[in-house]
């Protein structure tokens, strides 16, 4: 499947040629879609797929505009990175803080949880994220856990995007994903 790069600037405008020879301009890919909907509704041509004809014309006329996605390449950019999905992770945290306190577990429950969190392949840093995005982890970190202990072998969970030191000590309720690990003591079942 074609897309189209946004960024790009195509040599001779943003244009579709209708089948019945109209050329139809807009001042941008979208608007040229939108033109060639309604266009078309207006002609009593078939509606087809505006979108896709767009992409397929300008495509072809013009191949440096275009990449084909073959599903994956896309799928893989509609996921947020570790660190977005962290860092939104603590922001729900917070929201839900301000409605109700949270329950913590106890010493033992957190250790083992801890464990088991460290030994996972899927216990990662956030990646190479900038230092504001490090420092504003750190500081979600001492808001809502204040003194207690963090465990520097705790990253972020690839399936949950949840900060794990954190995660660790708070009671919650268990989880239905694929993607967790038996072993995983957010996995229901």
């Amino acid at each position: 499947m074609n897309t189209i790069n946004p960024n790009l600037y195509p040599r001779d405008g943003f244009f579709y040629k209708e089948s019945d020879g109209t050329k139809i301009v807009g001042q941008n890919w979208h608007g040229v879609i939108i033109r060639v909907r309604n266009y078309r509704r207006r002609a009593g041509l078939s509606p087809g797929n505006p979108e896709q004809d767009v992409i397929d014309q300008a495509c072809a006329r013009n191949p440096v505009l275009c990449r084909n996605d073959n599903g994956v390449r896309l799928e893989q950019t509609k996921k947020a990175s570790l660190k977005s999905r962290t860092l939104k992770w603590f922001l729900d945290l917070r929201a839900r803080i301000q409605n109700s306190p949270l329950d913590f577990s106890d010493e033992g429950t957190v250790r083992a949880r801890a464990d088991i969190c460290a030994r996972c392949p899927l216990n990662q840093e956030i990646g190479s994220g900038c230092s504001t995005c490090k420092e504003a982890l750190a500081e979600n970190r001492k808001e809502i856990l204040g003194r207690k202990t963090r465990d520097g072998r705790l990253h972020s969970c690839m399936v949950l995007g949840e900060d794990n030191q954190v995660s660790v000590w708070i009671e919650q309720q268990t989880v239905e994903n694929g993607e967790l690990p038996g072993h995983c003591w957010r996995k229901r079942g």
